[in-house]
């Protein structure tokens, strides 16, 4: 009998989750092929690892569907034209134990590197809001509501049905609550303002209450670790949360950290010539795309100098 190896598994796998993608970002797919791509993504966790890659692939190739613009509007409501929309009629949502609703569609919106706010969504009646270079993808059916957050922060106000949420091996399920939910590579950060949600633990599931902020770790995949968690006082939630409106609040921060904020919303990045100035503190509200008004109250606040030069900012004493 001859048994096939592990790699040509893997490659069989990664040709099956390519040929799916491109299938549906050509055309819908039919009933029986939903069913077929269902049962495909359900019968292994490493088809659905596969298929999320690929899509990922394809979409960072800026590959598009040429008739997209032919299809109806979707039920995301997208403001300006400086993201990427792809859809199918499959879902890539990785949840464990939870089934591929029917007759769903796959959002996934992208945010470039460039100078870009944070954009405000309206997901079937929930609020999304999606920080510079974070996405997720979205999905849902008459009684569910899925994001899986691919990478970068997210905030949500689940206003209708519940929601489960997933980001790296996290997941949550809620309903009528407030947070943000940042995804950065083994760390994992919920901001909860206000509601209540169930951490789907495999083992057993947790309720968490607001106002918190919780942080995990995301080195097992399968089972995230609760770190700390701290209560989010009144001032600090709003704080929290004014990068949804589009500012930077800084209540005696390090300078280190106001310009790790900053750069995320730049092609401009600030630099810092020494350890001792970066642990200097500041105060204020900003713009998040107005840099230069940033850098000059830094020089004038700290008494520091600024130097430009190509694409970056040195401060330096």
């Amino acid at each position: 009998m001859l048994h096939s190896s592990p790699v040509a598994d893997g490659k069989k796998r990664q040709a099956d989750a390519t040929h799916w993608v491109a299938l549906a970002d050509a055309r819908d797919l039919s009933e029986n092929e939903q069913q077929t791509l269902a049962a495909w993504l359900n019968a292994d966790a490493r088809n659905l690892g596969a298929y999320v890659q690929a899509k990922s692939v394809y979409q960072a190739l800026n590959y598009r569907n040429s008739s997209l613009s032919k299809l109806n509007p979707p039920p995301l409501t997208l403001p300006g034209t400086s993201r990427r929309l792809f859809m199918s009629s499959a879902v890539a949502a990785g949840f464990a134990g939870l089934c591929l609703p029917q007759k769903v569609q796959d959002h996934f919106a992208m945010r470039h590197r460039g100078r870009q706010a944070p954009q405000h969504y309206v997901w079937n009646g929930n609020r999304v809001t999606v920080d510079a270079r974070s996405g997720a993808y979205f999905s849902s059916s008459k009684t569910k509501n899925i994001m899986q957050v691919a990478d970068g922060r997210i905030g949500m106000e689940i206003r209708r049905h519940h929601a489960w949420i997933s980001a790296g091996g996290l997941k949550l399920a809620g309903k009528d609550a407030d947070f943000d939910i940042k995804l950065e590579g083994q760390k994992i950060i919920l901001s909860l303002y206000a509601g209540t949600m169930n951490w789907l633990d495999a083992a057993q599931h947790h309720t968490i209450k607001s106002p918190q902020i919780f942080h995990f770790s995301n080195k097992d995949t399968i089972r995230p670790e609760l770190i700390k968690s701290h209560t989010l006082t009144g001032d600090a939630a709003l704080i929290q949360q004014a990068w949804r409106n589009g500012q930077i609040i800084l209540n005696n921060s390090t300078l280190q950290s106001a310009v790790e904020e900053f750069n995320q919303y730049s092609d401009t990045q600030c630099l810092i010539s020494s350890n001792t100035l970066s642990q200097r503190k500041i105060s204020g509200s900003f713009d998040i795309l107005k840099i230069n008004d940033f850098v000059q109250a830094v020089s004038f606040l700290l008494g520091c100098k600024i130097k430009y030069e190509r694409r970056t900012i040195l401060f330096y004493v």
